[in-house]
């Protein structure tokens, strides 16, 4: 990857085609009437096992049906485990080929941003825009299996939940998904077609082989195939595949028998054995690859022509399924891969890891970087994988993509992860993306002990420039390390010329800055990081919202900073982010605004919700949360709560003795707590003077004396020195002993 190259990810295009169909794939009429007949609930699952010809029936329909409404298809593969990129292949499916190129931009942007909940974000919004959409709209999730992630059912069930009644959900997959599908079905909002609805009829075998295939095959033979075969139609097609050239087709169909994996095992080995040399060789060493076209599989087989073969091998073989209508890719049925996958292990092991490598090389050429990772890792070239992942893992990491980070890290072996600093850093970025302290600093320091020279993989200037970048914006360490860090950063980057580096640097000089008392350097690069923010990067924009609304509130602009912070909630409301831990700066910034403005109401109706918030995620950057305690404590005690002021204020300090220096805060602290002192001076009782009798008791404070010594001294029960304490706080306008000695020597009344 370029210095400047960090484009989200390319949406696999031919995860959002319909498959095109065959001509000699059987008409199934009762199947597509009871598709049409399920439109009437909300959800229809196709559940059944390999080689019942889910996708094909699908096809089929939307096909059908094309003019009638809006229809977008999504293929799910191995990958889709993480929700994230789920999410996004759908949000896509439904813009290109349902609602308009328009349609979903926001909630991509949303979901690119790292940790977020897709449940608490991004679908309501998904949901509300559906729900506005004029036009009915089918959505089909087809080889569902694969979403096996947790955060992929939690996803789909809340979906599911909130389906607005113009959107119709197909899932087509090999068992029942863990939704709750109860819940539907006791509603009767569940259409269901199963394995005994998908297994051929006698009907359509005779259609099959004698009107699409024209094998002239007699009707006890017929039944013998749907018998033998149980009417599975994979065990079916193979069977026909292996009749090619018998003579005596009445024999052939007699030695089926057992099971339908026995059955694959046999009509494979025939099928297989049957083909051209080069064919057979094609197929075999081409079942590595979930999808192929042409260069791919020149660049795999080694050799040329692999165009015009798929585009043969797809009109002879029915086990070939063209992806799109241009003859550009392909891809083998799933049951088949299997098959031809299995038989290259036996036969050919050793190369395995070569077909992997090539194909690994052409896609990373492609710009396909999630293929050329898979296939490393498939290919156990844990060195070119780690190597793809050090130089790829941002544009992942910014689009939200942190599970599949994380899934191919995990893939490596630890050893090799051990001893490679750029892998090392990775680490590092993703537990500090997490809020995990510990393990952040575990990994800087291992990055930091391992031999590295120049620039990483990914454009970074060093390791220590990496290293500087995390600890410059977590601010785990304090806030002069913060300024410490970013002034390396800076330093280090100084040459660099990627805008995402640039918005990092800036980043970390302003809100160090602003944390360590320099307001114009803060707003200086506030600016200068909103210059270079690119528009799907909303929690950067916000950020840099937040630092010139903090800087605008202690310049003495308060309506110019509830501006910013406005602003930065408007693109939080517009992006979906609400509820990111994020977007809480926006609303500290707009609570110190109001409270400025002494608009007191306001300003504490927003910092309470936000203190809220914010004590749910301890563990990510703390800095914001003691600017919100010391705004609140202000206003509470602007508003007569001094104890609730107090409180607020111990809170904060708990906060800020957790680190070594913490910048401006000590100094907030030390200033609010003398407010608060004379605030309390500011504000006597003024129902009267102290009675002898209180100010008896006033004079006894100035000693270690306790509520029922000083009872004893005056010959009062202690329930009476409690009222007069009372009293006499109440009229001096403190809360403390020392604080209504020190109030009464200024009164001179002792």
């Amino acid at each position: 990857m370029s210095t400047s190259d960090v484009s989200a990810p390319a949406v696999i295009e031919t995860k959002l085609r319909v498959p095109s169909p065959r001509p000699e794939q059987v008409p199934r009429p009762r199947l597509l009437e009871m598709l049409e007949e399920g439109l009437d609930g909300r959800v229809t699952l196709l559940s059944a096992p390999a080689g019942y010809g889910k996708t094909i029936l699908l096809s089929q329909w939307l096909r059908s049906r094309e003019a009638d409404g809006a229809f977008a298809w999504v293929s799910l593969d191995e990958q889709d485990d993480d929700p994230i990129r789920l999410w996004r292949h759908i949000v896509e499916s439904l813009g290109r080929g349902a609602l308009g190129e328009e349609f979903g931009t926001a909630i991509l942007a949303t979901l690119s941003v790292a940790n977020a909940k897709v449940s608490g974000t991004a679908l309501p919004m998904l949901v509300n825009a559906l729900g506005e959409t004029p036009q009915r709209v089918l959505l089909v999730l087809d080889d569902y299996q694969f979403a096996t992630g947790e955060g992929c059912h939690e996803s789909m069930d809340f979906f599911v939940e909130h389906l607005p009644e113009n959107v119709h959900l197909v899932l087509a997959t090999r068992s029942d998904p863990p939704l709750h599908l109860g819940r539907l079905r006791a509603r009767g909002e569940l259409s269901e077609i199963r394995t005994e609805h998908l297994a051929f009829t006698e009907q359509e075998v005779a259609t099959l082989l004698n009107e699409r295939l024209r094998l002239r095959v007699g009707p006890d033979d017929l039944a013998v195939l749907l018998d033998r075969t149980e009417g599975w139609p994979a065990g079916i097609y193979l069977a026909v595949l292996s009749l090619e050239g018998k003579d005596d087709v009445r024999a052939t169909i007699a030695s089926f028998g057992g099971s339908n994996r026995f059955i694959l095992d046999l009509l494979g080995e025939e099928v297989l054995s049957g083909l051209p040399d080069q064919d057979r060789r094609f197929m075999l060493e081409t079942s590595v690859l979930g999808r192929m076209t042409g260069p791919l599989c020149d660049v795999v087989v080694d050799g040329e022509g692999s165009g015009v073969l798929l585009d043969r091998l797809a009109r002879s073989n029915l086990f070939i399924v063209a992806l799109d209508d241009h003859g550009e890719w392909y891809r083998y049925h799933h049951l088949f891969s299997e098959l031809l996958l299995y038989e290259l292990k036996g036969s050919g092991p050793d190369l395995l890891p070569v077909l992997h490598g090539r194909a690994s090389k052409w896609f990373d050429e492609a710009g396909m970087f999630e293929s050329a990772i898979r296939h490393a890792i498939a290919g156990e070239d844990y060195e070119r994988a780690g190597a793809l992942i050090s130089r790829h893992w941002f544009r992942y990491a910014i689009t939200g993509q942190l599970a599949s980070l994380e899934r191919w890290l995990d893939a490596l072996p630890a050893d090799l992860v051990d001893h490679d600093a750029p892998l090392a850093m990775v680490r590092a970025r993703m537990c500090a993306l997490h809020g995990q302290v510990e393990e952040t600093e575990r990994w800087l320091a291992l990055a930091r002990s391992i031999p590295h020279e120049g620039r990483l993989p990914d454009g970074s200037a060093s390791v220590e420039s990496e290293a500087a970048c995390i600890e410059a914006l977590s601010g785990f360490g304090g806030v002069k390390s913060m300024v410490d860090a970013a002034t390396r950063f800076a330093e280090l980057e100084s040459g660099q010329h990627a805008p995402w580096r640039t918005v990092l640097v800036k980043m970390g000089l302003g809100h160090s800055a602003y944390l360590s008392g320099d307001i114009p350097m803060a707003r200086r690069s506030a600016e200068e990081a909103l210059a270079v923010i690119s528009a799907d990067q909303q929690l950067w924009r916000i950020g840099a919202l937040y630092l010139l609304s903090l800087a605008a509130t202690d310049e003495g602009h308060p309506e110019e900073a509830e501006t910013l912070a406005r602003e930065g909630l408007s693109l939080a409301d517009r992006f979906g982010l609400r509820g990111m831990p994020q977007v809480t700066w926006a609303s500290v910034a707009l609570g110190r605004a109001l409270a400025e403005g002494d608009r007191l109401n306001e300003a504490k109706e927003v910092l309470e919700g936000v203190l809220s918030e914010r004590r749910e995620v301890p563990d990510l950057s703390p800095w914001p949360t003691p600017l919100a305690l010391l705004a609140l404590a202000r206003v509470r005690s602007a508003c007569g709560d001094r104890d609730g002021a107090r409180k607020l204020l111990d809170e904060g300090r708990e906060i800020i003795q957790a680190y070594p220096d913490a910048g401006i805060f000590p100094g907030l602290l030390e200033r609010q707590e003398r407010e608060l002192g004379k605030r309390r001076q500011r504000e006597p009782s003024p129902d009267g003077k102290l009675t002898e009798r209180e100010l008896a008791v006033l004079r006894l404070f100035d000693g270690e004396l306790s509520h029922r010594q000083i009872g004893d001294n005056l010959f009062v029960s202690i329930n009476t020195i409690k009222s007069h304490v009372r009293s006499i706080y109440r009229k001096l306008g403190v809360s403390s002993r020392e604080e209504a000695l020190e109030q009464a020597r200024e009164q001179a009344l002792i």
